[in-house]
């Protein structure tokens, strides 16, 4: 089965290495990786250019946006370039475990997309060696689980575009958009993914409490609009969203 790998990439080309390497580790290799540079600085970009001189078990692309755009026009121009019967999705700053794709190879089945954990740090991750099964995520799934895109695995024919009009919570929307229209999505219960910072009040896109729940709410709104049979859902998880902000924030003061 052959599996492309689509990495968005923006002034990282310092920690980029580190999630090539993770690739390369894998029991199961994909065919492809392909690096997406959202128009980075030129010096991370000759870093990109000197990482491609590198010897890695896949073969690798690097890709050039001429303006900075967003994680999703940059997944969405990737996977357009993509020839895997498979997707799978990393981001420039997180890796995955060894075993990662082999896990989600024995597990998918009939499943149009599965994720799996996501772990903020290395750790914090427990590998497992035999294939676990997969349960199926409905619509308030989405809602309670963290549906990382870093630990995504999908078939290609089943790709529902990101929204560019976003440049946070496009993987929520995603989700929610492809279970609308049809798209069978399971999760698997072991860590696959990690990365090296706190995904909520710490640096890169996350960072920002206010924009993220600013953003999970346009993402809602959007949803409401596009699709009326989901309006009472969304309204629902804007409602909750409101409820939790505030304890989101106290949490992360307390830990200071």
């Amino acid at each position: 089965m052959d599996i492309s790998v689509v990495i968005p990439h923006y002034n990282s080309s310092d920690l980029l290495l580190m999630a090539l390497n993770s690739i390369d580790r894998q029991t199961y290799l994909p065919k492809e990786v392909i690096v997406v540079d959202d128009c980075s600085s030129p010096i991370h970009k000759t870093a990109l250019l000197e990482a491609e001189k590198l010897t890695f078990q896949f073969k690798l692309i690097i890709l050039f946006q001429q303006e900075n755009k967003g994680a999703p026009t940059a997944r969405n121009f990737g996977i357009s370039h993509a020839g895997g019967e498979y997707i799978a999705l990393l981001d420039a700053d997180d890796c995955w475990v060894d075993n990662k794709l082999e896990q989600q190879l024995s597990a998918i089945g009939d499943f149009d997309f599965l994720y799996g954990r996501y772990k903020s740090f290395k750790s914090e991750v427990t590998q497992v060696d035999l294939p676990q099964s997969a349960c199926p995520i409905r619509y308030f799934d989405i809602f309670k689980k963290n549906l990382s895109p870093v630990t995504l695995l999908m078939k290609r024919e089943a790709f529902v575009p990101f929204d560019e009009r976003l440049r946070r919570c496009d993987d929520f929307k995603m989700s929610l958009e492809a279970l609308y229209k049809g798209r069978s999505i399971g999760f698997l219960h072991t860590d696959l993914a990690y990365g090296f910072k706190k995904s909520v009040g710490e640096g890169g896109l996350t960072g920002s409490l206010i924009k993220m729940s600013l953003s999970f709410i346009h993402a809602c709104l959007l949803l409401a609009l596009e699709y009326p049979r989901l309006s009472f859902l969304m309204i629902f998880f804007i409602f909750f969203e409101l409820l939790k902000f505030p304890i989101r924030c106290i949490k992360v003061l307390l830990k200071k």
